[in-house]
């Protein structure tokens, strides 16, 4: 899933030959300390459930203290928060970095140079959005030591001037990111515990590297260390050279005897200010300033002898962890997850109704709740539901098709809360009028399709069968018509959710519309989208009402309802099922085999594209296929039984590692159908796109939430596990299989 705004900060900053390993902080509560050694070539991401996130794409100066590389100051990238460099006289001491442990969801790092010069270093962001190094250096040597901490920023000479405030300094700044609205911050620099630090006035420098190196800023060619300047703004210089630098810096001296051993602290404070948003949050506990304990406090705890989908269990978590919220910032009404890192980093329709179904297993449902809410009251005054929600903004084009149903219904079924559902009622009866309106003006009962983003399947023959320059979009703007079946879908789904809801709260008008128009909705799908050849469902084209003949792995999603009858879910099973079609060594790829454009590679006429959708193995695709597999299960057909542990099997191999020979999981956008390998090459490794604990709770484990109850059915051979701490309504259970047998138990 892309758009014009994802695509232009997509572009690699690496320039350096100088790149180094990175760790891992996927988290196993059981093991909450891990070392991995340097060069390991492994991604990291630390955040606190604030605003802020460092997971930067290309890291390249993980073994560098400070946070030199990327991050995301809410939905804007910034290439590098500060450095720090340690300098004796005039030269900067490069300690080498001997290892990288995660503990707590915080980064330890180790260096040590051959004079003995020992340095750990704790970096993590805190809840309140603070990036933070804390530094202890021990002289192992056998000469006393004087030395000085810099921390400096390289930030480009936009915006107002930096504010120099004593022993510390702050830049204002208007982030941007693409086509997404600016985000107004404030950055503090300081050194808070640190009595004596200086802060050194900083200065315009056309040109400069963005290196986190000393000798390459312009104090390296002083004499001496800059003399502190008197508290005032910097004068801002005009015109501004095009591609210069303001350095600032904040130079902490440090005596350091032999054998002693001292402690600093670095921290650059994130501070929403401006254009609407004044918030600041409060303070975290000191003894868990990244709301590590806190959060993991309310996640169930969940074991069993399949290391592998441990781990992938455990690594779900983490992202709701590190990709969370809070509420109070600008449109940020509640608290929210973001769909990912780098130019995902913003609530996503697209993302959100599969979020639901990862946060609902969450003891406290209020992120989940927020992530609706979120959505809820920045729907657009025609009732149309944005595609994203930016801390200052929204796009009256961006839209996105979402089964905002399913999510709902998944969240209900472990959190019931009659407000939430009238809230839920209210909002998208609206938004299911915008979708007749705008997306089925003549009231087929079809959901229009009127873009290749919308979808969020961008780069598929689905389109160019309708308009050849599909392709070519770079805009949310109406190009061609598409009755396309997976919206329709979700839209069936939403409908018939909203209506037992009206019936629920006794809104009889409200839920006789709904009803009509579920069943108008059913019968033309059945009717008019199945093809009985090709063993799915299609889209259709509206101009000539023929169907597109293009097998998208789409065409199975009516699996998860009513709308296919027994004979068309044997045909969609087999169809499923076939070498030549979709079942590939990791299925399910989002368009068949046999069709023209498929590429399990993801070149599209040519070029690898970011988000390609003519046959690259998607998770959110499982998950809706497993979903339907599953549904059918239930309903005792052997075949979908089969499939559908076979298909969660193979997920599972491509999400925890092993396609790779690692046993670290990961959570890609997509993977390659033949090898199981994910995309790397854009950097995206934290990806929320897929609702993995409903399936592995439901197929691996064997187990379904229903009326209010923890019900033991087995779709398969279901594994033996432990998961502490479930929630239901307002209760917590222990739900164990051991030998066969399902154990249910209030704590």
């Amino acid at each position: 899933m892309a758009s014009k705004a994802l695509k232009k900060s997509e572009r690699p900053n690496s320039r350096s030959p100088r790149a180094k390993a990175t760790a891992t902080s996927t988290p196993s509560p059981a093991t909450s300390s891990r070392e991995f050694g340097a060069n390991l070539h492994k991604k990291f991401a630390l955040a606190g459930g604030g605003y802020c996130l460092y997971a930067p794409r290309f890291p390249r100066f993980v073994e560098r203290p400070g946070f030199a590389d990327e991050a995301n100051i809410a939905n804007a990238l910034v290439p590098s928060v500060f450095f720090l460099n340690l300098v004796e006289g005039k030269r900067e001491i490069v300690l080498p970095c001997l290892g990288v442990r995660e503990q707590d969801g915080c980064l330890l790092l180790d260096y040590e140079d051959a004079s003995g010069l020992q340095v750990t270093e704790r970096r993590f962001v805190t809840q309140d959005d603070r990036f933070v190094s804390e530094l202890a250096i021990t002289n192992g040597g056998k000469v006393d030591r004087e030395l000085t901490f810099v921390m400096g920023p390289t930030p480009d000479p936009e915006g107002e001037p930096v504010s120099l405030e004593g022993d510390s300094f702050r830049i204002r700044r208007a982030l941007k990111l693409g086509d997404g609205a600016d985000v107004p911050a404030d950055i503090h620099y300081s050194s808070p515990d640190s009595k004596g630090a200086r802060c050194l006035q900083g200065y315009f420098a056309e040109g400069g590297s963005d290196l986190p190196d000393y000798e390459e800023t312009p104090w390296f060619e002083l004499e001496g260390m800059p003399t502190p300047r008197a508290k005032r703004p910097m004068e801002k210089p005009s015109p501004i050279v095009p591609g210069s630098r303001v350095y600032c810096g904040l130079f902490r001296p440090i005596s350091l005897k032999v054998g002693a051993k001292l402690e600093h602290r670095f921290e650059a404070n994130v501070v929403f200010k401006g254009k609407g948003v004044n918030f600041r949050a409060r303070r975290p506990d000191p003894k868990d300033e990244n709301g590590w304990h806190a959060f993991w406090d309310k996640v169930p705890k969940f074991s069993c002898d399949d290391k592998d989908l441990e781990r992938v269990v455990h690594h779900r978590f983490h992202l709701l962890h590190v990709l969370r919220q809070p509420h109070g910032a600008g449109l940020f009404t509640s608290p929210s997850v973001c769909e990912g890192n780098g130019p995902y980093h913003q609530p996503s329709s697209f993302a959100t109704p599969s979020i639901l179904r990862e946060a609902r297993w969450l003891q406290d449902p209020t992120l989940a709740r927020g992530c609706l809410k979120v959505f809820f009251d920045n729907i657009l005054h025609n009732g149309q539901a944005p595609g994203r929600v930016y801390m200052c903004g929204t796009n009256a084009s961006d839209f996105y098709h979402a089964d905002w149903g399913g999510g709902f219904e998944a969240l209900d079924a472990v959190h019931p809360d009659k407000a939430t559902k009238k809230a839920v009622l209210m909002a998208m009866q609206r938004y299911v009028k915008w979708l007749a309106n705008n997306r089925d003006p003549e009231g087929s009962g079809l959901t229009d399709i009127v873009n290749h983003f919308e979808a969020g399947q961008e780069f598929s023959r689905r389109y160019t069968v309708i308009d050849g320059k599909a392709d070519r979009a770079i805009e949310f703007t109406e190009q061609f018509r598409l009755k396309g079946i997976d919206a329709t879908v979700f839209r069936y789904r939403l409908v018939k959710w909203l209506y037992k809801v009206a019936e629920e709260i006794q809104e009889k008008a409200m839920a006789n519309r709904f009803a009509a128009e579920a069943e108008v909705i059913l019968d033309t799908t059945r009717k008019k989208m199945w093809d009985e050849k090709a063993g799915l469902f299609m889209d259709l084209d509206p101009d000539n009402r023929r169907k597109t003949n293009v097998k998208a792995a789409v065409g199975f999603y009516p699996l998860a309802t009513d709308i296919p009858n027994q004979k068309q879910v044997e045909r969609m099973l087999d169809t499923l099922h076939d070498r030549n079609e979709f079942w590939t060594r990791y299925p399910v790829p989002s368009i068949a085999i046999s069709d023209t454009t498929y590429d399990a590679g993801g070149k599209w006429k040519g070029t690898r594209k970011g988000c390609p959708w003519n046959g690259r193995t998607w998770p959110l695709v499982n998950a809706h296929i497993l979903e339907g597999l599953t549904h059918w299960a239930e309903r005792g057909n052997k075949k979908a039984q089969k499939l559908a542990n076979e298909l969660l099997k193979k997920t599972i191999e491509m999400l925890s590692g092993v396609t790779e020979g690692s046993n670290e999981p990961n959570s890609l956008e997509h993977y390659n159908p033949d090898t199981g390998v994910g995309s790397r090459y854009r950097g995206i490794d934290q990806y929320l796109g897929a609702f993995v604990l409903d399936n592995v709770f439901r197929i691996a484990c064997g187990f379904a939430v229903r009326y209010g109850e923890i019900q033991d059915d087995p779709i398969g051979d279901a594994i033996d596990f432990r998961l502490q701490g479930v929630p239901l309504g307002n209760k917590l259970f222990d739900v164990e299989r051991k030998n066969g047998r399902l154990r249910v138990q209030q704590q």
